[in-house]
């Protein structure tokens, strides 16, 4: 990482921050070390940076990775990045593109196993990247993001809490959810309003497991639709949306020993998974 300070550098460049981009560029170089050290990279990964900025762990990535694909949506910075800071490092490949359009898959096929994913994640784009994370789960074999305190705790959140929800428990499913460490605003230039949080997410295989998991989805969904309301008006008043009836749906849940005064949020992963498997089995009867 440069000893040259984010923002002299940007002035150097002609360059501003961009807030539509999120943009807020990590200040410490033993900053960026901690995270690139919480992905234990081996010398065979394959590392996917998402928003490399101006370099801050790219630079520590290269060094102990095999090959870096570095993301970078800003186009200046980019070009920067390829021309300037990189253009003698032929481990690193700068792509000008979306996170949230790249084929993770074709990338894990190419590198001959998964993807190792690293990145500090604008706000606007955090909760869609990690449902595209869980869409192509088998491309990944860990990830460690930097993101904003109020949703790192919408993933490491328990049932009954208030950050817990859709992305509490699809979260907790497929992953093991671990929080590293956190980051005050003084960390970044320019300083955020609010606190970050490095995640650690190591997927693994669900304990129980749902028979469908397209179904799981959707009862999660419509179990949190509407917070406040109980279990008996929203997945046994839609319990068509599932294949099955009213009728049908509520004597399912007192089997599994299931309060219909009960809200969604305070079931926990397993309780939704068991009542997936609940429901598929009972479709499979019908």
């Amino acid at each position: 990482m440069s000893s040259t300070s984010p923002k002299s550098l940007l002035l150097r460049l002609g360059q501003k921050p961009k807030k539509a981009l999120g943009q807020h560029f990590l200040l410490h170089p033993h900053q960026a070390r901690r995270i690139v050290a919480a992905l234990d990279l081996e010398g065979q990964d394959t590392v996917l940076e998402i928003g490399a900025g101006l370099g801050a762990l790219t630079t520590f990535l290269a060094q102990a990775a095999h090959r870096v694909i570095a993301l970078e949506r800003d186009p200046d910075l980019a070009r920067f990045l390829q021309e300037d800071l990189f253009h003698e490092v032929p481990e690193v490949e700068i792509v000008c593109q979306d996170v949230l359009e790249f084929d993770f898959k074709e990338a894990s096929q190419a590198a001959g196993r998964p993807l190792v994913v690293v990145g500090n994640l604008p706000y606007q784009i955090t909760s869609p990247l990690l449902f595209r994370l869980i869409e192509h789960i088998t491309a990944i074999s860990r990830a460690v993001l930097m993101m904003q305190l109020e949703v790192g705790a919408r993933l490491t959140a328990l049932p009954g809490t208030k950050d817990y929800g859709i992305l509490s428990v699809l979260g907790q499913y497929y992953f093991r959810v671990t929080r590293l460490f956190s980051l005050s605003p003084g960390n970044f230039y320019p300083p955020p309003q609010v606190d970050s949080v490095v995640v650690r997410l190591l997927p693994e295989a669900p304990n129980p497991q749902a028979h469908d998991e397209t179904l799981l989805h959707q009862l999660v969904k419509a179990a949190f639709g509407h917070r406040r309301k109980t279990l008996n008006n929203t997945l046994a008043a839609h319990a068509e949306t599932f294949g099955l009836t009213s009728e049908a749906m509520r004597p399912l849940l007192a089997d599994l020993g299931i309060d219909l005064k009960r809200r969604g949020e305070t079931l926990s992963v397993a309780e939704f998974v068991e009542i997936s498997n609940k429901v598929t089995n009972t479709q499979w009867r019908s």
